[in-house]
């Protein structure tokens, strides 16, 4: 089953999203977080033969996923395929995804999850697996793969998990409301031994954020100013966490450093991401998660 979460979607766009994918699987759901155009992704999800769970409010992503898995396995489905309002398939990608994990499973077993290599339609490129060993983090290219790729983390939209996953490992933490929730998952299940991978074969296109800003050498994604405090709250929280790696760990706090030196200075509404950004760090420190309390 296909779970696609909205939120004040594009509606010619996730009419695209969720054609590109219902053919693709036996079941369609989509679980809208509170949109005011509810009606039109209602009718949408239908045209594309898809079921809709409305919420009457933003509980964010991790709650939202966590509602179409439980449609999912109260439905007798084996797997879920997660989606965002932005991601398109192109034809043969679940299958190619369904196929490979068929192929770990039985070469390797204890896999977590596979996602595609999706192409980054704002920074024009290619995702990269990303590996931690001791204190230093790899990104690996995936521009001359054929075979799918370990990586400690995959993007939870266009991943395949299977359900028995879910059950062994927990659902998507809630109190992280949005940002780095899928990162989190696949932390907590390598730390019970399975492994996530990307499939470099099945490709998607999909959008992070509405720009980009430099930061050295790296272009970083640009959401709102309120997706600032979320990232920085919640990567500060992961890196104390015990199943996060320590490469991971530095990583965390080196970015959370460098998103306070460059949004509020590089990106727009400055004043407004330098006071949620601290805002996060201090939410962050005290333990205080879930939605933002303002």
């Amino acid at each position: 089953m296909a779970v696609a979460v909205t939120y004040n979607p594009e509606i010619a766009l996730l009419a695209h999203v969720l054609g590109s994918a219902s053919s693709q699987v036996q079941g369609l759901v989509v679980v809208d977080n509170g949109s005011a155009n509810v009606e039109d992704i209602r009718r949408t999800a239908a045209q594309a033969g898809g079921q809709t769970l409305e919420n009457h409010e933003n509980i964010g992503i991790a709650a939202a996923q966590n509602q179409g898995v439980a449609r999912a396995l109260a439905n007798g489905f084996t797997h879920v395929l997660l989606l965002d309002q932005d991601t398109v398939f192109k034809p043969g990608t679940v299958m190619n995804l369904a196929q490979d994990l068929s192929s770990l499973d039985r070469d390797e077993g204890r896999t977590a999850a596979i996602g595609p290599a999706y192409f980054e339609l704002n920074s024009q490129r290619q995702t990269r697996a990303y590996r931690a060993g001791g204190v230093r983090l790899s990104r690996l290219s995936l521009a001359n793969e054929t075979r799918p790729i370990a990586s400690d983390f995959i993007i939870a939209s266009g991943s395949l998990i299977p359900l028995s996953v879910l059950k062994a490992v927990g659902g998507f933490k809630e109190n992280l409301f949005i940002d780095l929730v899928d990162v989190e998952w696949c932390f907590r299940a390598q730390a019970a031994g399975y492994r996530s991978y990307l499939s470099p074969t099945a490709n998607v296109e999909h959008r992070l954020g509405s720009g980009t800003v430099q930061v050295g050498p790296r272009e970083v994604a640009v959401h709102v100013p309120i997706r600032n405090y979320y990232w920085v709250r919640n990567a500060l929280w992961l890196a104390r966490q015990p199943y996060t790696p320590l490469a991971w760990k530095l990583y965390f706090v080196s970015r959370s450093l460098a998103f306070l030196a460059t949004y509020p200075t590089l990106a727009d509404q400055r004043a407004a991401r330098l006071k949620l950004i601290l805002k996060g760090i201090r939410d962050s420190v005290a333990g205080r998660l879930g939605p933002i309390n303002r």
